[in-house]
């Protein structure tokens, strides 16, 4: 029996060899990030008051190997992570980087050749002046020493948030294109973001609109939002306050959840439908700001944990709203649907990160600021449609004080004022234009052959022909009962006003359908043309219509002259 006890002790002692020290990283190509999970370890103060010396001092099998992805909540304590790194190759400068914007305090130690520690230290609780690269996440200098094994320990504090990052090591080469490639897309994004707020307060302005002036709210919001989860508002905005950072983290997010909801209620107004709903939106937006200032001036992890769960039931209203809207018919509905599904999508990681379920990674910290870029056109086109259709009935009552409802063409005092800006134009200048008038010529006959609706359709036609003829720069007008006139500003000679005239007439010859028995339309064209400075006032443009129209009306006189040339 001893011996049988001997030999099950010795297979468990050769089955489950002692843990093994993580293995240093050797820092010798440039090609890719080196990722330090094999040669990490990790220890968690709970007090948070060991001193780097003391961690130094503490038994290796305290530490613990670094499993990816695993959550730690830090809160008052401190978390450790300790590596050693030998430098082989001497042509790069090393740099050990924590991509994640945000982090409260991270700090770097290591001995130098006479045994002394070197701190480096950067986190939003420092001063961007202290960090040892400014940027928009802690960025610090390895050790020079080449072919020496160098031990080096990170301590990080992060209260409220579960902490997941690890830290990599880059060459000086792979920062600098890093850094180029982050710049690139965070200049597009705020450049975008800046651009939709001024346009969004120019049609707030321009149609009197809250629901473009809540949009540039809320863009305001976000972005804001954006620039203090990327780094950028540490590292431009306020470099001297890093106590902002905290406070920009925690209260911007609900700022810009409460000019979410206002947004989506002024645009979809859900007191049409439901009082109650309306109610508790307006109850939503004044509650997430008052939580927000409470959690700034008294950050705890209860407040902390409420602010995520109004931001997840702000998240749950607007879906609400938005999805009733749908379902009673508000064609403006499905822009916004469109517009805030991607932003709804990407809130779920940062909330699903604070509430420790995921950890952190790309999409946690940039895939909001990528919704944001997809949904502000969308979000702009919905409100541009919004708007143009609450304004039609106005656009069109205003378009009849100088357009005829019948034919589309514009009315004869807008003629009148086209003629009066030519007249004067060319008696400065040598600019000649020609005016052209047309008597449709048997349209009583269609009318009274084939009935009012004919006539209608007639004139329609006359007025589509005439436009196929004249040029984009030209001025087509109804001027009479059945007169039409042309009015061609560039500069044109009387052969060519002729054979302008000469392409109508024959298209009102040829037959069509659309009438009865392929009926034509019959023409007399007065074509009025100005080539030289002649005694003609600008404000005699009225007469000289006048003058124009009785020309057209006395080519029917019998004769088989259907365009005549008048002196204007």
């Amino acid at each position: 029996m001893r011996c049988a006890l001997a030999l099950c002790i010795l297979l468990a002692a050769v089955a489950s060899p002692a843990a093994q020290p993580a293995p240093p990283l050797v820092l010798n190509s440039d090609t890719t990030p080196v990722w330090l999970d094999p040669s990490l370890e990790f220890l968690l103060d709970s007090t948070g008051q060991l001193t780097v010396d003391q961690i130094a001092l503490t038994p290796a099998e305290r530490f613990t190997p670094v499993v990816r992805s695993k959550l730690h909540h830090i809160e008052s304590g401190a978390l450790w992570l300790r590596f050693d790194a030998v430098i082989v190759n001497t042509a790069y400068d090393w740099r050990l980087t924590l991509p994640l914007p945000g982090v409260d305090e991270v700090s770097l130690y290591f001995r130098n050749r006479a045994g002394q520690w070197v701190h480096q230290q950067a986190g939003d609780t420092v001063r961007m002046d202290v960090w040892p690269l400014p940027g928009p996440y802690p960025v610090f200098s390895l050790s020079h020493e080449i072919g020496q094994t160098v031990t080096y320990y990170m301590q990080t504090h992060h209260a409220r948030v579960p902490f997941s990052a690890l830290p990599r090591v880059v060459s000086d080469t792979q920062l600098l294109t890093s850094r180029q490639s982050e710049h690139m897309l965070l200049g597009i994004y705020f450049g975008l973001a800046a651009l939709v707020i001024v346009l969004a307060l120019a049609n707030a302005l321009a149609y009197r609109d809250w629901g473009f002036g809540s949009y540039a709210v809320y863009m305001t919001m976000f972005a804001g939002t954006q620039g203090v989860f990327s780094g950028v508002a540490g590292v431009y905005w306020w470099p001297s306050w890093p106590a902002l950072n905290n406070v920009g983290v925690f209260l911007l997010p609900v700022a810009a959840a409460a000019t979410a909801m206002w947004f989506v209620r002024t645009v979809t107004a859900p007191r049409r439908f439901s009082r109650a709903l309306d109610w508790f939106v307006l109850a939503l937006m004044g509650l997430l700001p008052a939580v927000g200032l409470l959690d700034a001036a008294f950050p705890t992890p209860e407040s902390f944990a409420m602010i995520n769960t109004l931001i997840s039931a702000g998240m749950i209203v607007l879906l609400m709203v938005v999805g009733v809207s749908l379902v009673e018919g508000d064609r403006h509905a499905r822009w916004i649907a469109a517009g805030f599904l991607p932003v709804l999508l990407a809130t779920l990681f940062p909330l699903l990160r604070n509430l420790g379920l995921i950890s952190s990674g790309f999409l946690t910290d940039y895939g909001m600021m990528l919704a944001s870029a997809v949904e502000a056109p969308i979000l702009f086109y919905g409100l541009l449609r919004r708007v143009a259709q609450r304004r039609e009935p106005t656009t069109r009552a205003s378009a009849l004080r100088t357009v005829d409802p019948l034919t589309g063409l514009h009315l004869a005092q807008v003629l009148v004022g086209k003629l009066r800006q030519a007249l004067g134009t060319a008696g400065r200048y040598p600019q000649p234009f020609a005016l052209l008038v047309i008597n449709f010529v048997n349209l009583a006959e269609l009318q009274s052959r084939h009935g009012r609706e004919t006539g209608d359709r007639a004139m329609v036609m006359t007025a589509a022909r005439i436009r196929a003829a004249a040029r984009t720069s030209d001025t087509v007008a109804r001027v009479g009962d059945s007169q039409f006139a042309l009015l061609m500003e560039d500069p044109i000679n009387a052969t060519e006003a002729n054979d302008v005239a000469t392409k109508i007439l024959a298209s009102g010859l040829r037959p069509s359908n659309e009438l009865p028995d392929a009926e034509p339309l019959l023409f007399h064209i007065a074509v009025g043309h100005l080539g030289e400075p002649a005694g003609v006032a600008p404000a005699e443009a009225a007469a000289c219509l006048a003058r124009m129209l009785q020309a057209a009306r006395d080519m029917n006189d019998g004769s088989r002259k259907a365009i005549r040339l008048v002196k204007l």
